[in-house]
């Protein structure tokens, strides 16, 4: 800002300079030369800018010496107001802020955006979650365009795969792109996204990836207004204070009530605060991750599901939310009456007005006003779907819905187990879990698992196996990076290890070990470096995540799409209602073969619903009907009441605690040894 203003105050004073000696040579030149006022004028302009036609000059010597002085006065004048110029025009610090008032415009004509506060790893990987779901969806968009041309391409010159003529082909392409690109120009979720930072370097940087930023404090009431909060849909907030991250969702409430605020809290202790100021939805990043870690290790196929329908980018199908409220043609109509199915789309989930779930609903339900229907499908469909759901809405989707915080309450067991006891137990199990812990998103997973099903936790930390073997795990203190620890811990007859240590070098180590013992085992790990992902995969893990990554993901999920969002948290991590989503594999001997869906009676018997199928082609069926029959090898994934978890596995297995020989694809299996050279 000060240097704004000092090139303002030098290209005013230039401007003043050079009008007085203009006025003074041309009045020198009247008197001295005596020059009528159009001939002063002329020769003044021409003798200050060293144009110097000669058609008019001064004759006497006089008037030779006062020429001299108007060009030197004149001349050092016209050069300072250009330098001055040049500085305003090209100078780093002049154009960040020509670039921040534009900006500013663009901001405060924005309508229903969405606002970004703070910086560090868990901002960063919003970002990047951000810029990658862009580029892929461009690149879907990009594959449409294209398809008249390669058809038509395909005419002239045959198959593309036949490779005839590629550089002929390929400049088409790119000609038709272009010509195309002005008349169906893609909006994206950058084109709605602001971001507020502190940090100048990371605010520039932003600016680069093409984001709207605002530079300031989010504490401020002056940088929301900047932002046009008063205006957008939602904020996401995610401060390295807990302290700051409650006055900056207070201060935004204030702002605007109808705002959307998901923020993301470091510790306990201020949670309840900061929902109770006003953030509609408060996240833990360790306990989230937590959350995806056991569903990753226990129930594989729901996480590919629904990690598929949120968060992959590499799938061409996206998860929306359309609110039917007065004017929309779905209300009264039933399901089945939206022809979803031609779009090759499916209705997963209803919320009703009253704020509760319905689950994969019937297609003969009929939607009501008020409710937020759920969708499923490719991302070629998600606009029409929108336009259909919401045509004839005049007025804003209402968001302001408060989830309250999730208060896990650890399960204990009735027995506690010594050292002893406990390597007896464990050398009787088969295809059990093995959790190696040592890290806040391993101890958050930990605290949600029920000591009374066949998990066996190993750690080194004394302090925290003191903690749950009060809970009444089965635990082996040992190094987990030692192939005598996982074998006490039965890693040759388990099903699952999920890996979750500090030290990345030792989740290798850990992997290689345990990877040496059993081909058969499903292993999963976190890193906390999105560059050592590849590593841990290359050592022999099947899957691995980012702990930031997955709370960047979900914590935007919540920001974009709340209802999905809740959703999502209602069928798989409700600790308030006892809701889980569960997977039953159907082997061979499975009693629900060639069943129909409906023959089950799921909804009547146990308040269960069948929200997905996985085939043996791996690919889902979203929210099959009741007419779906069931066939063999497929994953039936069930949303249903803990209490009847068991008794519906009992049902298709004919035991509760059946479990397949491996959670790994048979192709993983065969190909292990030769993708890992780390295990040759």
């Amino acid at each position: 800002m000060d240097s704004f203003k000092e090139t303002q105050r030098q290209i005013a004073s230039a401007l003043i300079g050079i009008a007085i000696i203009f006025t003074v040579a041309v009045v020198g030149f009247m008197l001295i030369e005596g020059l009528s006022l159009s001939d002063a004028l002329w020769l003044t302009t021409m003798t200050l800018t060293t144009v110097g036609y000669g058609d008019i000059y001064a004759e006497s010597e006089a008037g030779h010496f006062w020429t001299i002085f108007v060009v030197l006065s004149g001349f050092g004048l016209v050069a300072y107001g250009l330098q001055a110029t040049a500085t305003f025009l090209v100078s780093p610090e002049i154009r960040d802020l020509r670039d921040t008032r534009r900006t500013q415009r663009t901001i405060r004509r924005l309508e229903h955006h969405y606002i970004i506060c703070g910086n560090g790893e868990l901002v960063d990987q919003t970002i990047t979650y951000l810029l990658q779901s862009v580029r892929m969806r461009i690149a879907f968009y990009d594959e449409e365009i294209y398809g008249p041309i390669d058809n038509f391409l395909d005419r002239i010159f045959g198959d593309d795969e036949d490779g005839h003529y590629p550089r002929i082909r390929a400049a088409m392409r790119r000609t038709y792109l272009w010509l195309n690109r002005p008349f169906k120009r893609l909006g994206t979720l950058l084109d709605l996204i602001v971001v507020i930072t502190d940090d100048p370097t990371y605010a520039r940087h932003l600016r680069n990836d093409g984001f709207l930023v605002i530079e300031g404090t989010p504490t401020s009431d002056e940088t929301l207004q900047n932002a046009n909060v008063q205006n957008a849909t939602a904020m996401m907030v995610a401060l390295a204070d807990d302290t700051e991250t409650l006055l900056t969702v207070l201060t935004a409430r204030n702002l605007n009530g109808d705002l959307y605020i998901t923020a993301s809290a470091q510790a306990e202790e201020l949670t309840e605060k900061i929902w109770r100021v006003g953030a509609n939805n408060v996240i833990h990043p360790f306990e989230l991750a937590g959350q995806f870690m056991n569903n990753l290790t226990l129930r594989p196929t729901v996480y590919d599901f629904f990690n598929g329908i949120l968060f992959d980018h590499t799938l061409d199908i996206q998860t929306t939310q359309v609110t039917l409220q007065s004017g929309s043609k779905w209300i009264d109509k039933r399901i089945r009456d939206l022809e979803l199915d031609k779009l090759d789309g499916a209705v997963i989930g209803i919320r009703t007005e009253k704020g509760e779930f319905i689950v994969a609903p019937n297609d003969t339900y009929i939607m009501c006003e008020g409710e937020v229907i759920i969708i499923v499908a490719p991302s070629r469909s998600i606009p029409r779907i929108k336009v259909d759901g919401r045509e004839g809405v005049t007025k804003n989707e209402p968001v302001n819905w408060q989830r309250p915080p999730s208060c896990i309450k650890p399960r204990k067991a009735n027995r506690r187990y010594t050292p002893e006891q406990a390597e007896k137990i464990v050398a009787e199990m088969e295809k059990h879990f093995i959790v190696c812990v040592d890290d806040d998103s391993g101890r958050n997973a930990v605290l949600q698992l029920d000591p009374e099903r066949p998990f066996v936790i190993v750690s080194d930390d004394d302090e925290y196996v003191e903690r749950v073997v009060e809970r009444g795990f089965c635990v082996i203190h040992g190094d987990p990076t030692r192939d005598s620890t996982l074998l006490r811990a039965g890693a040759d007859r388990a099903l699952a290890l999920m890996i979750s240590l500090a030290d990345e070098a030792d989740t290798v180590l850990t992997v290689i070990s345990a990877r040496s013992i059993s081909k058969r085992l499903l292993i999963t790990a976190t890193a906390n470096m999105d560059e050592n992902i590849h590593k841990i995969h290359s050592a022999g893990a099947d899957r691995v995540i980012s702990p930031y990554s997955i709370a960047a993901q979900f914590i935007l999920l919540s920001t974009t799409r709340p209802t999905v969002s809740n959703f999502f948290k209602h069928v798989l991590f409700n600790y308030h209602e006892h809701i889980e989503t569960t997977e039953l594999y159907m082997q061979d001997d499975a009693a629900w073969i060639g069943r129909k869906i409906h023959d089950l009676r799921l909804e009547r018997l146990y308040r269960a619903s069948v929200i997905g199928v996985r085939q043996t082609s791996g690919k889902f069926v979203y929210a099959p009907q009741g007419h779906y029959e069931i066939k063999a090898h497929e994953v039936l994934i069930i949303v249903t009441p803990m209490a009847n978890s068991d008794e519906i596995r009992m049902t298709a297995h004919g035991s509760a605690t059946k479990r397949p020989d491996t959670l790994r694809s048979a192709s993983v299996i065969q190909t292990t040894v030769r993708r890992n050279p780390l295990l040759d």
